[in-house]
């Protein structure tokens, strides 16, 4: 799936928020996606967790929205290795899952997200979500 993007250096504030979304449920992605793309946020899709690296290097997103439940790598794995690369440069990143107990969060927390969101979940709420979520 691509990218979309803007021209410029993409950290002025009045640019659009870029959101990676990674989801292996298509249903999912596609919906998110064009919420988000409807709202005005520049979105990159994807439905495996390895591709996830190679898009926040190349796509530098505000904000990861990323399922912990994918077929070829856990997306806790995944935040991890973002922490890992990018330390306090990573981006936000975003628990979305089925899964949503208390043990489930903490071990979200734990691998570096910065908030988490159970499925099924309100989009307008979702959105409003990742507006204040934008880094500075």
């Amino acid at each position: 799936m691509t990218a979309e993007r803007q021209a410029g250096s993409g950290d002025e504030p009045s640019d659009p928020l870029r959101v990676l979304i990674v989801d292996d449920d298509r249903d999912t992605l596609l919906t998110l996606g064009l919420l988000c793309r409807e709202a005005g946020m520049y979105v990159h899709l994807l439905r495996h967790g390895a591709e996830a690296m190679n898009a926040v290097a190349s796509f530098r997103p505000h904000i990861v929205v990323l399922d912990l439940v994918l077929p070829d790598r856990s997306g806790l794995e995944v935040a991890e290795e973002i922490g890992l690369r990018y330390g306090d440069d990573r981006p936000v990143l975003i628990a979305i899952t089925a899964y949503s107990s208390e043990s489930d969060r903490r071990l979200a927390k734990a691998a570096g997200f910065h908030d988490f969101v159970a499925k099924p979940y309100d989009p307008p709420a979702l959105l409003k979500r990742l507006a204040a979520l934008r880094p500075k």
